[in-house]
């Protein structure tokens, strides 16, 4: 009998410890540079001193220039909860801050992600998915993941955007664009800001991984 009960209290141990990783990889998967979507404004003191402050329809917008001179954004609500995190490229830092291993600025592709994600992802009704721009293309792809949206925003330059349109090609849009941003949003503050869901990803869970 005493050894049923130790293997017992052995596999709640076991159970309990998988839980608790569980849970912090969904903890992990709504943050970035240490900054959970959903937590409150104190988690952003590790930050320092904020390079700029404004305000948006009743909520309070920050931003830090980091040390690797990229630039890091958060939205605060009236209710002191922190909505939107946003994470840019400077071109001088690969680092993007995401808990995501292997997320490199100007090197992940989007085809890379739609392949590590196992599907096209989404995009919002009110927000274009790409827009031009002077040296090329710009696009946001969005994910969804344990009620926090993903967008990846990835550019391909006008070079590559000729050569992948040209006939004949083998490349696709995707495997040259690459990432410059991302950012995480609340699902609700998601919903709100851009609308509706266009070409929503199948019913099949997409995995943080």
């Amino acid at each position: 009998m005493k050894r049923m009960r130790i293997c017992s209290w052995t596999h709640i141990a076991v159970v309990a410890f998988t839980a608790a990783l569980i849970q912090l990889n969904a903890l992990q998967a709504q943050s970035l540079w240490s900054v959970p979507v959903g937590g409150t404004a104190s988690a952003l003191s590790h930050l320092g001193p904020v390079a700029g402050e404004d305000k948006y329809r009743g909520m309070d917008i920050f931003r830090w220039v980091l040390s690797n001179k990229n630039q890091f954004t958060a939205t605060v609500n009236a209710d002191g909860e922190v909505v939107y995190v946003e994470s840019d490229w400077f071109g001088t830092s690969d680092e993007t801050g995401s808990d995501l291993a292997g997320l490199k600025f100007g090197v992940t592709t989007l085809a890379d992600l739609r392949r590590r994600f196992g599907n096209d992802g989404f995009t919002f009704r009110t927000r274009a998915s790409g827009v031009r721009t002077e040296d090329g293309l710009a696009m946001m792809t969005s994910w969804e993941f344990d009620k926090v949206v993903v967008t990846f925003y990835t550019k391909v330059n006008s070079q590559d955007l000729a050569r992948t349109q040209a006939e004949g090609s083998k490349e696709s849009t995707a495997d040259c664009a690459r990432l410059y941003a991302i950012s995480m949003a609340s699902a609700a503050y998601a919903r709100s800001e851009w609308g509706g869901r266009l070409g929503e990803a199948s019913s099949k869970k997409t995995v943080w991984k």
